[in-house]
């Protein structure tokens, strides 16, 4: 063989050589793109996965939120509803501990009379008692 054909030969076994190792690297690649593709729907699941978990966080939040203001909202109310009655009965005890001392300043002929004192009359009308 010719010093030519020698190195064609040996030329030749190169080129096979590197073919081989491209297309083992092809092999490769093509390889990493799958993986590469099943890493992003992955991703993707993930991504959704956490935007749903995101979004029953915020929903259960919201919900205790709510919840607090129902809860705040229906202590007002009661609040209110003792204050009310506090102011009443506190009206009220006002109001008898001046009919009792305008029983104790009544003078015998009113006493005789039986006139009841002003505040007494205002007490029956104001609470609707039966007081006789």
């Amino acid at each position: 063989m010719a010093p030519i054909d020698e190195k064609i030969e040996e030329l030749k076994k190169e080129i096979k050589k590197k073919d081989k190792k491209i297309e083992k690297l092809q092999r490769k690649l093509s390889e990493y793109k799958g993986r590469l593709d099943e890493l992003r729907e992955e991703k993707k699941r993930l991504n959704k996965k956490l935007n749903e978990l995101e979004v029953l966080r915020l929903e259960l939040k919201l919900r205790n939120i709510q919840a607090l203001e129902d809860e705040n909202n229906r202590l007002k109310h009661r609040t209110k509803i003792t204050k009310r009655l506090l102011d009443e009965a506190r009206e009220k005890i006002e109001i008898l501990e001046e009919t009792i001392n305008e029983f104790k300043n009544q003078r015998l002929i009113e006493r005789l009379a039986k006139k009841e004192p002003e505040t007494l009359t205002y007490y029956k009308k104001r609470f609707n008692r039966g007081i006789k």
